[in-house]
């Protein structure tokens, strides 16, 4: 065609037509990018109360000897937002009953909770819904006010984003390293494990969080004296030795409990301190040896981006793992959820094939069709309309009256 004729503006009528094409956006459009976290208000600035803002999620399972049986038990890990602070309850499954019951049990510790985030588990959105209707009553709304308490929420973040749920997925993560490579392939007894629960509590909330100095302030080698959840929890580090004298190493070898053989004693002892000594070495390695590691590991975070805002009624792919673009499911955004500055930062959209209701964050969704966008009825091209675009500019009455005798010159 080129060597036939010559288009004015040929790139950019290229481009303009890629860009209307239904079939190139699908394989060529890019997923929306944002600027600022949508959770960036309440996790810079929380209430300066422990888990009065906090996060949830389930780890397990774990395996368990329950009265001779081998059993499966799951833990939830609950994580305070101004204290980084952790605390897990013990869960014989993960159902809705289990759930509430692990929650109230934390409640009974550490009151309740204002502002509750998990992800989109059925038994957690399941469990929230009772909650927040259980508590709709009068009385409770007005033991709130009395208290100077918010009403409880509750909210999900949405799926495709894996560093929405970030502060609780890391406390998760040293929480399983801490057990695993404790027990290592050993199964405990169900008391026993409550007790190792505790005390991975009681380690993990003793990790350094900040210093009460900043190094580059500090005059000396002498490290400055670090921050723990245990301190802003409790006012001061806990003072706590091991008094059960089994736990020792330099127990007294006389003293054995009534009913209790001297052969079940050895075995239960190598393996509690077998499972101790692990969980020392592993607090000594993970936590106190990455202290300086902070925000400086992914290149170019900050640096600011090209937002595409959607609107509801947009037709958008949702972009999912192992799966090729041609098979990427389309859907029509019903509900979106925006930040301080405007943007985008999560979506609920109805599902063109399954007719489901599913919510995703801007990472994972892809703009195909704008309410604005008109689909053409045959992919026939009107190369005069294309090719030679309209000049819509103002013209000089000079020009006007140029172009007029230029037509009649060139007609006569």
């Amino acid at each position: 065609m080129r060597k036939r004729f010559y288009v004015p503006s040929y790139f950019s009528v290229v481009k303009r037509n890629l860009r209307e094409c239904v079939f190139c956006r699908r394989f060529k459009s890019r997923t929306i990018s944002i600027n600022q976290s949508p959770y960036r208000k309440w996790r810079v600035s929380p209430p300066n109360v422990p888990f009065r803002y906090l996060f949830m999620d389930f780890i397990g399972p774990l395996s368990v000897k329950q009265q001779g049986k081998k059993g499966k038990i799951y833990l939830l890990c609950i994580t305070c937002m101004w204290s980084r602070a952790v605390n897990l309850i013990i869960c014989l499954d993960l159902s809705v009953k289990e759930f509430l019951r692990a929650f109230q049990i934390h409640c009974f510790q550490f009151g309740i909770p204002e502002y509750c985030i998990s992800d989109l588990g059925s038994q957690l959105v399941s469990a929230s819904n009772i909650i927040i209707d259980y508590i709709k009553d009068h009385d409770t709304q007005s033991y709130f006010e009395r208290n100077g308490v918010q009403s409880l929420k509750f909210d999900q973040f949405v799926k495709g984003h894996s560093q929405l749920g970030s502060m609780v997925e890391v406390c998760v993560k040293l929480v399983k390293r801490l057990i695993y490579g404790a027990i290592g392939k050993n199964v405990l007894e169900y008391h026993d494990f409550e007790f190792l629960i505790q005390q991975v509590i009681h380690l993990v909330n003793r990790r350094p969080i900040a210093f009460k100095e900043a190094l580059r302030d500090q005059i000396g080698d002498d490290i400055p004296e670090p921050i723990t959840p245990e301190n802003l929890i409790h006012g001061y580090d806990l003072i706590s030795v091991n008094i059960i004298p089994e736990l020792h190493e330099g127990r007294d070898p006389d003293w054995i409990p009534e009913n209790y053989s001297q052969s079940k004693f050895k075995q239960d002892y190598n393996q509690l301190q077998k499972v101790r000594n692990n969980l020392v070495k592993l607090y000594q390695e993970e936590f106190i040896a990455n202290l300086i590691h902070q925000a400086v590991d992914v290149p170019d975070r900050y640096k600011p981006v090209t937002h595409n805002k959607i609107s509801p009624g947009d037709i958008v792919l949702l972009k999912e793992n192992f799966t090729k673009p041609n098979d990427y499911p389309m859907g029509v955004v019903k509900e979106i959820f925006t930040n301080t500055l405007g943007e985008v930062t999560g979506a609920t959209i109805l599902k063109g094939k399954t007719q489901e209701l599913v919510k995703r964050h801007p990472s994972v969704i892809i703009p195909l069709l704008t309410r604005k966008d008109e689909i053409p009825n045959n992919s026939k091209v009107d190369v005069q309309e294309s090719v030679v675009p309209k000049d819509t500019r103002v013209k000089r009455q000079a020009a006007i009256d140029s172009s007029e005798r230029t037509r009649k010159i060139l007609e006569a």
